[in-house]
């Protein structure tokens, strides 16, 4: 039995296993040292992560010979090192605790640095965002991939993954002197507290979402329809005050018609669990698009995310809004600059950034490049403003004159048969932030990985292998066999769509303007290739595979039941067969002709033969009789002139 109180036994377990007072700590000067070396503190911390009552289930260890006091912050000798180094054997130092540690000595034991979250895809697809905010309002998040089946996992490779992005120097330090210099006045003070109202109507162009009935220009809210009202009682079954639809309009002021109002759908289960859908601007109220656009998200399935989103099971209509809901998140956000904003984007980042600062990347521009390169695969990018007007007062009485203005965007990125919205609500000052913010977030959200993937895909299509074969044996064999049968090639029609390109093959065994309808054959594949080239290629590949070889081969005439066809591909390597045909052909041809010729020469007798002729000039004056010579050669620089030539020198 101990003669030590309660308060002794614990400092004295807290010593034993390294720790100090905090007047030692703070007189030091070794409090940044200690902190980010991770020494005995951290890791004797660490040991004590996995259990939450350590202190009570841990004896009591004997004070050290002599000791009475804290140790000395002295730093050891190499003695002491090389001492410590055999006795001590290494302890593994868990990431977690090695992050709550440093935030605890730095902020207190009961600071809110450090955010978990955990997103939940499937039972063996989880994934962990940490954010770590400062009491000074900076932030930093990291994310893990969805790729863990327990979240202990996922949170701790999270937590590695921060330190690995030097977490620990941003909680004790903040932002860099450097950095602070380079930002200026981005970071300077903003009045941050007026939060936008959770049911704030958001357009475009406000004024025209007015009603002009009275003096102080109220603003309308759009009548519930069917769906949408569908979408809210979901949200009420399952989710109860915790999760509620944020609907947000615009209009495309580019457009010259009336018929210009879109509507945005966002449903949010957690900061950074949430799904936004959209509509195009071409409904002429805002009723009309928010209802058009409940049926979009309906089909891509909301009620399922709704009900099951990040795991959930059952519904939790009980809840309600004072426990741990998102609604702050998504409906009242606050002023905010560009580089503060690009900061809390959960890293690490899919494009190489580097150290330069938000304005120096351009996301729209960066954006644009990334675009830009996938040739073929119709992507297409539209950029639509958000303006808020508020004033921090409930939506009756909300007066426009009196409010002030922050800008959003909304990002549509879409190619055939997909389209993937991002939204960033109204919380800065001109538009052309909120257009690099909503930018950065498609970014960060993984669009350029998406964009690139596909690329890829569609290059896939035409292999090596492929373009080997279509130029080597493909096309020189389809030129042959049409010339041999009308003359003429085989016609490629290339046309476009968007910056895709597609292209039709045409085929015909008899000449031009005998074919018929059985003579002909034509092949198609659709504009999805990136240059004409690969859609030739592509389009004679599939008229190969789909026997255009035996069709000109034969004359249009069937494949003998029993003949393999002339188009191969083994182990991925595509072969045409030698034309077998034509070979007895041409053998046959030469035959007949041969016979032919014999039967000729029997019917008209021998050849004649030839008999040899002589240019006979003229008779030269004073020449022998009869005698024809060649004039000779006169002298340089004259002329000799006989009947009917004229030699001159030259």
């Amino acid at each position: 039995m101990t003669s030590l109180s309660a308060f002794e036994l614990v400092s004295q377990n807290l010593l034993s296993i390294g720790a100090i007072s905090i007047n030692d700590f703070l007189s030091s000067g070794y409090a940044h040292e200690l902190v980010q070396k991770h020494d005995v503190f951290h890791q004797g911390l660490s040991s004590l992560s996995g259990s939450s009552d350590a202190s009570t289930s841990t004896p009591a260890l004997p004070p050290a010979a002599g000791s009475s006091k804290p140790k000395s912050l002295a730093p050891p000798t190499k003695l002491d090192s090389a001492a410590a180094q055999v006795s001590q054997p290494p302890v593994a130092v868990d990431p977690v605790a090695q992050l709550q540690s440093t935030c605890s000595h730095q902020f207190g034991p009961s600071n809110r640095v450090l955010k978990f979250e955990f997103l939940e895809e499937s039972v063996d697809r989880k994934q962990c965002i940490l954010t770590i905010g400062r009491p000074d309002g900076s932030a930093r998040s990291y994310k893990t991939e969805p790729v863990f089946r327990r979240r202990v996992d996922a949170q701790a490779q999270a937590a590695a993954i921060a330190i690995e992005h030097d977490a620990i120097n941003f909680i004790i330090r903040g932002d860099s002197d450097e950095l602070k210099a380079k930002k200026g006045v981005l970071l300077a003070p903003l009045d941050d507290t007026q939060p936008i109202a959770s049911t704030s109507k958001l357009s475009s162009n406000p004024s025209s979402f007015l009603s002009s009935n009275s003096s102080s220009s109220f603003l309308v809210a759009p009548e519930l329809t069917a769906r949408v009202q569908e979408i809210d009682a979901c949200c009420r079954e399952w989710r109860g005050d915790q999760v509620k639809p944020c609907w947000l309009d615009f209009n495309d002021t580019a457009a010259s018609a009336s018929s210009n109002c879109g509507a945005v759908l966002k449903i949010q289960l957690a900061p950074h669990c949430y799904r936004v859908y959209s509509c195009q601007p071409a409904f002429d109220t805002p009723a009309e698009a928010r209802e058009y656009c409940a049926g979009v998200a309906i089909k891509e399935g909301v009620m399922e995310f709704i009900k099951h989103g990040n795991g959930q099971t059952t519904p939790q209509s009980d809840l309600a809004s004072s426990s741990s809901g998102t609604q702050p998140e998504s409906t009242a956000p606050r002023k905010q600059d560009l580089q503060s904003f690009y900061e809390s984007l959960p890293r690490p980042f899919d494009e190489a950034f580097g150290d330069r600062l938000a304005y120096e990347i351009n996301a729209p521009v960066w954006l644009g490049k990334i675009l830009t390169k996938a040739k073929g695969a119709r992507f297409s990018a539209e950029f639509y403003r958000l303006v808020s007007t508020f004033d921090g007062r409930p939506i009756a009485d909300w007066i426009h004159p009196q409010s002030t203005d922050l800008q959003g965007s909304v990002l549509r990125l879409k190619r055939p048969g997909e389209c993937r919205t991002y939204l960033m609500e109204p919380r800065f000052p001109t538009y052309k932030n909120a257009k690099a913010a909503v930018s950065f977030l498609a970014l960060s959200q993984g669009a350029g990985k998406w964009i690139r993937e596909v690329s890829a895909d569609l290059e896939a299509l035409v292999t090596p292998e492929m373009r080997r074969f279509a130029l080597k044996s493909l096309f020189p064999t389809l030129a042959q066999e049409m010339q041999r049968l009308t003359g003429s090639g085989p016609r490629f029609d290339c046309y476009t769509t968007d910056d895709a390109f597609g292209c039709k093959l045409s085929v015909d065994v008899k000449p031009k303007g005998q074919g018929d309808a059985a003579s002909v054959r034509c092949y198609e594949v659709p504009a999805t290739y990136g240059s004409k080239s690969d859609a030739k290629i592509a389009v004679a590949y599939l008229a190969a595979q789909q026997g255009v070889i035996d069709f000109l081969r034969r004359g249009g005439e069937p494949l003998p039941p029993g003949q393999p066809p002339a188009f191969s591909c083994l182990d991925g390597q595509p072969r045409l067969a030698p034309n077998t045909t034509a070979s007895v052909e041409s053998r046959s041809n030469k035959k007949k002709r041969k016979k032919k010729e014999k039967e000729g020469a029997g019917d008209e007798g021998p050849p004649a033969k030839k008999q040899k002729t002589a240019n006979v000039l003229p008779k030269k004056p004073g020449g022998g009789a009869g005698a024809a010579s060649l004039p000779k050669k006169p002298d340089q620089g004259w002329s000799q002139r006989s009947t009917s030539i004229f030699v001159h020198s030259s």
